[in-house]
């Protein structure tokens, strides 16, 4: 799933950035005198160094070679840098994207639905839930964001109880807006809880 591996990326990097940064405060911190630059630098690279070698931080291994190139750069601030990327990392957080993937997980793990998101031009696979984006649906909202709703599909005997599902986790209310008894043909509308 694509999805898995963007929120590994992100939140990977994202611990990583936070946990380089508290290291170093608390490194300057323990100090009596003043840190330089170079020695904050130097801290920072003693800390990220290791992480290249981390087999579950081998999506953001690029990054780290980046961070310790800024650090061995005369004058940069890789503090700074990692500032900027936790500043960064603070507004592009998309805080319903991890809900609905651990819905999402949820679903497979407990009720063993796989979820995919809808391709042009693809046929749909009985006994998967699959997400369709809402300019795919013109009865949704064009402009659907993490409040609005999601809209879902899926060829399965059990949709009915999918809905049951899905509330009983909790976060998401569901809707089953078409239901084809013969052909277990099921259009879902998933909306954040209010």
């Amino acid at each position: 799933m694509k999805i898995k591996k963007d929120l590994e990326y992100y939140h990977n990097l994202r611990q990583t950035v936070t946990h380089a940064l508290l290291h170093l405060l608390m490194r300057v911190s323990a100090s009596e005198r003043y840190t330089p630059l170079s020695t904050r630098n130097e801290i920072l690279v003693k800390f990220l160094k290791p992480k290249l070698h981390n087999k579950s931080l081998s999506n953001i291994k690029k990054d780290l070679k980046i961070m310790l190139t800024t650090a061995r750069q005369k004058g940069a601030s890789l503090e700074r840098r990692l500032y900027e990327l936790n500043e960064h990392a603070k507004r592009t957080q998309l805080p319903g994207v991890e809900n609905l993937y651990a819905l999402l997980v949820h679903l497979y793990e407990e009720e063993g639905i796989e979820s995919r998101r809808l391709e042009r031009g693809t046929e749909p696979e009985p006994g998967i839930l699959y997400m369709i984006e809402e300019s795919d649906e013109p009865d949704v909202a064009p402009h659907a964001n993490e409040h609005g709703p999601l809209s879902m599909r899926i060829q399965a005997e059990a949709a009915p109880s999918l809905i049951s599902a899905i509330h009983r986790f909790g976060g998401y209310t569901a809707e089953m807006r078409e239901w084809d008894p013969i052909t277990h043909r099921a259009h879902i509308l998933l909306q954040p809880a209010a």
